[in-house]
């Protein structure tokens, strides 16, 4: 991949990425600090990397990233064990009347989420939220592709009771 073919991978891709991260995460710098990363490490890897296969290899690396950044939360936690506990969402997000008519639903949903594995979340995400097609998950997560359609079907499955124990009806 040139320099040109690498510009262009960002502009069509840097979104996906971002929000990617930032929905596994729920904090906006954290995502910030992702999607740089797995931008900067496509360039350092831009020889091994087709145009074709630069998406998947991206949400690939930002997913990596993203259970990196979780583990290193859950290690600064136990070393701040008793301290107060810190909401870490964005805080930018719909208008202040949209999310009185849907906050309860969208918070349920998001404990739910939050709940999941970083697996689930990963292939919830993937292909609920961002619509991604099978093919690509699939190689996003390097699995072959009936692992990765079982794998989503026991976490629609495991969101669907988590929601529904919560009072939230389908």
């Amino acid at each position: 991949m040139n320099g040109n073919d690498y510009e262009s991978v960002v502009w069509r891709h840097k979104d996906t990425v971002h929000a990617y991260a930032s929905t596994i995460l729920r904090n906006r710098t954290e995502a910030q600090d992702v999607a740089q990363e797995a931008l900067v490490r496509l360039w350092q890897r831009r020889d091994g990397v087709t145009v074709d296969g630069a998406r998947p290899w991206l949400l690939r690396t930002a997913h990596n990233l993203c259970i990196d950044q979780i583990r290193k939360r859950k290690v600064r936690s136990e070393a701040d064990e008793g301290d107060e506990i810190v909401d870490r969402r964005p805080s930018e997000g719909p208008s202040p009347q949209a999310l009185a008519e849907s906050g309860e639903l969208r918070q349920q949903i998001d404990l739910a989420l939050e709940s999941l594995s970083e697996e689930d979340q990963a292939v919830i995400v993937m292909r609920e939220m961002q619509q991604l097609p099978y093919d690509e998950i699939a190689t996003a997560l390097a699995v072959p592709l009936g692992t990765l359609k079982a794998r989503l079907h026991r976490a629609r499955e495991k969101l669907r009771h988590r929601l529904c124990r919560a009072g939230v009806t389908p």
